[in-house]
């Protein structure tokens, strides 16, 4: 029986919606599909890479988002540093009346040569305008600007923990708003791929519920990061399909969610020691076996057990297989 798509009826989440015009019919054409990547990085709000820092201010305060342990892009402040091009977030906020050739300046680091239609990217601008929460907090970010007020403010971006609610639309107070004052905060929303969650979805939460199924012995009360992401990609005629019908910007997501997960199951190897028995690996024999023999340089090895696919056992166990088999 297939039950990767929902764990045999556990995994259960809300039907994903149908995009929002142009993007549900520019994801039916084919010559969309070979841009979509530089469409989706035009409009993104932050990017892969930097340091993280949870603040933002509009003057020289440090900022950066934190999305399901990544580390994102690092922008200094909501406004741009004199001379300089603004980029990501700040291009939602940052001389608006020519946004179209910020964005492809930006894109294209420094020139507006970009081959993209500008009505196509004006379009995808305003669809986010309509339809996307974070997109809202920084066009209100803009206004605060714009009105010349000497308070300086700050964009908190702020997640409900635990929330257990995936593909709801977040209301402004769940999801952030333009607060004065100095302070912290964990962030929210999918900066990466807007052109993926339009309207600005909640990803996976640690504490999302399974759905109870009858007879069912599995101890485990939450679905994994691995689960999830697996329900999240599979087919569904009846639902809305932006995910999987966006060609390349799909395959990034995939190579995104995988590299997230395997980081997760790595961590959980790691805090979980005990119960995976590693005590009985014997670390001290393993690390002369390998040749450290001094032991000031030994130090607390984390063990991979065998079905962690790649790992020395897993290797060992399946060559242990086959020569039984031959």
């Amino acid at each position: 029986m297939f039950s990767i798509c929902c764990q045999q009826g556990r995994v259960k989440l809300p039907p994903r919606r149908q995009p929002p015009s142009p993007l549900k019919e520019l994801l039916d054409k084919s010559n969309f599909k070979s841009i979509i990547r530089i469409a989706n990085g035009m409009l993104a709000f932050t990017s892969m890479g930097g340091q993280i820092d949870n603040s933002v201010t509009n003057s020289c305060g440090p900022y950066a988002f934190r999305l399901h342990g990544q580390t994102h892009h690092k922008i200094r402040s909501l406004l741009p540093p004199d001379g300089k091009f603004p980029q990501y977030l700040q291009l939602y906020i940052v001389d608006t009346d020519n946004e179209v050739a910020n964005r492809k300046k930006a894109f294209s680091k420094g020139t507006s040569a970009l081959e993209i239609d500008d009505n196509l990217v004006a379009d995808l601008i305003k669809m986010l305008d309509e339809n996307n929460h974070l997109a809202k907090t920084f066009r209100h970010a803009r206004d605060r600007v714009l009105s010349g007020g000497a308070v300086e403010f700050s964009v908190r971006l702020v997640n409900q923990k635990h929330h257990g609610r995936q593909y709801d639309l977040p209301t402004a107070s769940e999801i952030g708003g333009i607060l004065v004052g100095d302070f912290t905060a964990e962030s929210a929303g999918k900066d990466i791929y807007p052109l993926l969650f339009p309207y600005g979805e909640y990803g996976y939460d640690e504490r999302i519920p399974y759905q109870h199924t009858e007879h069912s012995k599995l101890k485990r009360e939450y679905m994994t990061m691995r689960e999830y992401f697996a329900h999240q990609i599979q087919t569904r005629p009846s639902e809305g399909m932006t995910i999987i019908k966006s060609g390349r910007l799909f395959h990034q997501y995939i190579v995104d969610v995988y590299t997230a997960t395997e980081k997760e199951r790595l961590r959980f190897i790691r805090l979980n020691q005990k119960q995976l028995r590693a005590e009985l690996y014997t670390n001290f024999c393993d690390a002369l076996d390998s040749g450290d023999t001094d032991s000031r340089k030994v130090g607390r090895k984390v063990i991979l057990p065998s079905p962690f696919t790649g790992s020395p056992r897993y290797m060992s166990e399946k060559y242990q297989d086959a020569m039984a088999i031959c």
